[in-house]
């Protein structure tokens, strides 16, 4: 038997829009590695930069993680890896695709911690 959880998963719109969010910045992620190397090793560093925002996201974001970081602590973080994540676009040619992430999933994610909150 799990744990009960806190309050009724009632996924709304914007959760649905949240996960977007989290595909789109491994899928960021994976591109902008293309783009610091050709070949195999662009699509490596790629995927070992998504493989790393994924763990940090299980560990301290996922709502079914033990080690779940608290608000407001857990949108700062959110904040920065999502930054992380433009700048490294940014590094690997993606810019504005970065910039449009950063911009979408920050605001995305702050209505989500004003909801929790």
């Amino acid at each position: 038997m799990g744990m009960p959880p806190q309050k009724p998963q009632d996924l709304g719109p914007l959760d649905a829009v949240a996960f977007l969010c989290e595909i789109a910045m491994v899928v960021i992620l994976v591109l902008a590695g293309h783009g610091f190397a050709d070949g195999w090793r662009g699509w490596a560093v790629g995927a070992f930069l998504a493989m790393v925002a994924v763990g940090i996201w299980a560990q301290w974001m996922a709502t079914t993680s033990p080690r779940r970081l608290d608000l407001p602590t857990r949108f700062v973080v959110q904040v920065m890896l999502f930054v992380t994540v433009a700048l490294y676009a940014a590094a690997g040619g993606l810019a504005l695709v970065g910039i449009a992430f950063a911009v979408i999933a920050i605001a995305v994610f702050w209505a989500l911690a004003r909801e929790d909150a």
